[in-house]
């Protein structure tokens, strides 16, 4: 398959974190730090009202460590950007740079069922950059954390 082909499908990341608008920030962090993850999708019954990530709470931290105890419908950014899991990778490319954001939700139809992270992308970027020898070394690296 030709790279400008690929769809978001093959390379989001299938599990996504989510809590409710009610929790706590702190809560997200919490999150966060326990499964290695750099945002958590707030959700409301089922639909997306935000997302969270790790950069937001640093940035707003330094102004008031109160921020941990507001509700995600307080922090969370919204409205959210979000792609199709048929989106072509390079469109969701050139929409998280558009944007100046890291992760894009990806839905289909109404249901989350994934997310692109910038993460994702690069090493979509190393696969496409060694295709079709791509090295023994970053093959594994690049099979990990799927």
């Amino acid at each position: 398959m030709n790279a400008r082909d690929e769809t978001v499908s093959s390379v989001m990341s299938k599990t996504v974190f989510t809590l409710q608008p009610s929790r706590r920030t702190f809560d997200a962090l919490e999150m966060m730090i326990k499964h290695d993850f750099g945002s958590v999708v707030v959700a409301k019954r089922g639909k997306i009202v935000g997302i969270i990530t790790e950069r937001d709470i640093v940035r707003e931290i330094t102004k008031s460590f109160d921020y941990l105890n507001k509700t995600l419908k307080q922090t969370a950014t919204k409205p959210v950007t979000t792609v199709s899991p048929g989106t072509p990778i390079w469109e969701a490319f050139a929409l998280m740079l558009r944007k100046k954001i890291r992760r894009l939700p990806v839905l289909k139809g109404k249901s989350l069922v994934g997310i692109v992270t910038e993460r994702d992308l690069f090493k979509w970027v190393v696969k496409v950059a060694y295709e079709p020898d791509i090295p023994r070394d970053i093959r594994k690296l690049l099979a990990q954390n799927r």
